[in-house]
């Protein structure tokens, strides 16, 4: 009995030594991570509030999905390492993107000649235009893929694009100048069946959103980090099982 009480035992203790080793791993692997958030999980909202002005449109066959001329509103930084949360007006703002051309229903590619800019100005202070704001074209990038879903006559266009932006407005933020990964979604009132040719001067809201692409020295670091914690840890249960 007094032997199998002592099995039982180590037996218990072996699960406790692997149950710490496992919640070791993840409280180190948390504070590995606990510098990335703010680079990884921070996100660059521009806001296309209804009504709104612009238009929407493709000519068929080949032809790219436009953007002309859609206002943008406000830009807001949620989870950045500066003035999270605050939101700062858009002055004059617009969108404005060529895809790449038509790759089936209403999708369309990226690449060469495809284009996605915001210019006007980012009140940066709250005193309306200064010399002290962000003016001009402070988000430029091409396009990857986009799509548009018809509802009726009510439809949606989303994107995947890349994109640099403007270093006063990324300072603000805390933020480096790119590369990002952005998307937008975009609603607008268009009749039509899927896959024919559209023009829409009634575009309704949106949002366009960034968030920063970590460096590939960032990741290699990680990566290092990632593997070291994992050594040490197979290191540990080896020194416990000898």
């Amino acid at each position: 009995m007094i032997m199998m009480c002592n099995k039982k035992g180590v037996r218990k203790m072996k699960r406790a030594k692997a149950l710490a080793a496992v919640v070791g791993s993840f409280a180190m692997l948390g504070l590995s991570l606990s510098p990335m958030p703010a680079l990884a999980d921070a996100l660059l909202d521009f806001n296309v509030a209804a009504p709104t002005t612009g238009s929407i449109s493709y000519a068929g066959g080949a032809a790219p999905l436009v953007g002309s001329g859609i206002s943008v509103d406000t830009v807001v930084g949620l989870g950045t390492p500066l003035n999270d949360s605050v939101v700062l007006n858009c002055i004059g703002c617009t969108l404005d993107f060529t895809t790449g051309a038509s790759t089936g229903t209403w999708t369309w590619g990226g690449g060469a000649g495809s284009s996605i800019t915001i210019t006007g100005t980012v009140d940066l202070d709250g005193n309306g235009v200064d010399a002290g704001d962000v003016t001009g074209t402070f988000l430029t990038g091409s396009f990857g893929k986009a799509t548009v879903l018809g509802f009726g006559s009510f439809n949606i266009a989303g994107s995947a694009f890349s994109d640099t932006k403007d270093g006063a407005l990324t300072d603000f933020y805390g933020l480096s100048g790119g590369p990002y990964a952005g998307n937008f979604n975009l609603s607008f009132n268009a009749t039509g069946n899927a896959g024919d040719p559209f023009q829409s001067s009634r575009v309704l809201s949106g949002d366009v959103t960034n968030t920063p692409v970590p460096e590939p020295a960032s990741l290699m670091l990680l990566g290092a980090g990632l593997a070291g914690i994992g050594l040490s840890q197979w290191k540990r249960r080896k020194a416990g099982q000898a």
